[in-house]
């Protein structure tokens, strides 16, 4: 039975990391916007400026499941402070180096390869952190916040106001969003240390075996491999056609560059909605008809993007289909969180992210070329229906009642926080 004492203590735990990753994440949604500015200041060759995402994302195919694995041998709330002040510091050196006039694309092109490096250490731990923290009822709505706030500050928020300082002064959004991760900084040195049962000897044990013990305890379950398959399939169909939005807009319907931002904002306040309610749209039906109707609305959704011919009605799409994924995902993440024991939270994770970020890079190629060989609408209605097609295939194992007889794992039982 819970303990409503002890359970505000747990929440008042988990509100000190969902502030910290607020104002990392506002940050990051600066840093978005404004990086691409600083670029075309140094290059206006697309390739050059292109290949910022590149080093970024580099880090997430190549060292997302070492960095998970860490996140098991090491305290967690040490590993998120430290990947903190790393992107505070780093972000500081680029702040100093702009307002001086000392700035080469080949410092963009390492800014974004240690950015990425410390973002996947930070996303992966604090993945593994939040089951161990807040009570098992309440971790729908955790999640649920941690993806709203994700969506607002990187979406919404972060963006046009580092888009707006750029404009003021080069250094301005560099200078704030470093403040921003010093900050989070001293909200996680407020996080107490946490003191976790290790089933194996951190000293002792090797890198490689722990990989191995990961790569065993994620397929070894056919739920974790399901909701794998079911998130990469949505990031491959959300890659293949969100990267042509943009044409969509300008093309297609033949609006203006200005009428994109209203179909981002859209798209951004269903995620938002979804986010701060989908716990409790969630429980409306059991967790596998959940995943099953939300993946059939996304697709159906998706489809209808490359039908429609307004503006308002893409936008629309667009927050219908932001509201059921970000539900969806809620749903999800807390799952894999219950099916993980504590110990091999952080390289389970990590390999399940590393297969989805994966997906999104496919889908992206996938789009492009389906769009130039065959026009814009097509990639939204294939990747639309492959999505609708895949709910009934995936709840064969991914069914109410076979994730009724899983036994969760009780993370929370294997540590406590000091």
């Amino acid at each position: 039975m819970p303990d409503p004492t002890h359970d505000h203590a747990r929440w008042r735990t988990f509100r000190r990391l969902w502030l910290a990753t607020a104002t990392s994440n506002l940050a990051n949604g600066m840093l978005l916007s404004a990086t691409p500015l600083v670029a075309l200041t140094v290059t206006r060759d697309p390739v050059a400026i292109t290949a910022i995402t590149a080093f970024q994302y580099l880090p997430w195919l190549l060292l997302s499941i070492p960095l998970g694995t860490l996140a098991d041998r090491v305290d967690r709330v040490l590993l998120l402070r430290i990947a903190s002040l790393f992107r505070a510091v780093a972000v500081a050196l680029l702040a100093l180096a702009l307002s001086t006039g000392h700035v080469h694309i080949a410092m963009l092109y390492g800014l974004a390869f240690l950015f990425g490096l410390a973002e996947t250490l930070y996303d992966n731990t604090s993945s593994a952190l939040v089951p161990s923290i807040v009570a098992d009822h309440q971790l729908e709505r955790a999640n649920g916040r941690l993806q709203a706030t994700y969506t607002v500050a990187n979406s919404f928020v972060g963006p046009p106001l580092g888009g707006g300082l750029f404009a003021l002064a080069v250094a301005a959004p560099f200078a704030l969003g470093a403040a921003g991760y010093g900050v989070a900084v001293l909200l996680l040195a407020l996080l107490p240390l946490a003191r976790r049962k290790q089933a194996h000897d951190p000293s002792t044990a090797r890198l490689v075996d722990d990989i191995k013990e990961g790569i065993r305890g994620f397929s070894g379950s056919p739920l974790l491999v399901s909701l794998c398959v079911l998130f990469g399939v949505g990031n491959l169909a959300s890659s293949a056609t969100y990267s042509l939005l943009s044409l969509t807009v300008i093309e297609r319907l033949d609006a203006n560059a200005s009428t994109f931002g209203l179909v981002l904002a859209g798209g951004a306040v269903g995620a938002f909605l979804g986010g701060v309610y989908g716990d409790r749209v969630g429980r409306l039906t059991p967790p596998g008809t959940t995943l099953l109707w939300t993946s059939v609305v996304s697709g159906l959704a998706t489809a209808a993007l490359g039908l429609v011919h307004h503006v308002a009605a893409l936008s629309a799409l667009m927050a219908l289909d932001g509201f059921v994924v970000m539900t969806q995902s809620v749903i999800a993440v807390s799952l894999r969180a219950r099916l993980i024991p504590d110990h091999m939270l952080g390289r389970v994770t990590a390999i399940f992210r590393t297969l989805s970020t994966g997906a999104s890079a496919v889908g992206a190629i996938a789009g492009g070329l389906l769009a130039r060989e065959f026009g814009l609408s097509w990639p939204f209605v294939i990747a639309g229906a492959v999505v609708v097609a895949l709910g009934p295939i995936l709840f064969h194992w991914l069914s109410n009642d076979r994730i009724a007889s899983t036994a969760p794992i009780k993370n929370r039982a294997t540590g406590e926080m000091v």
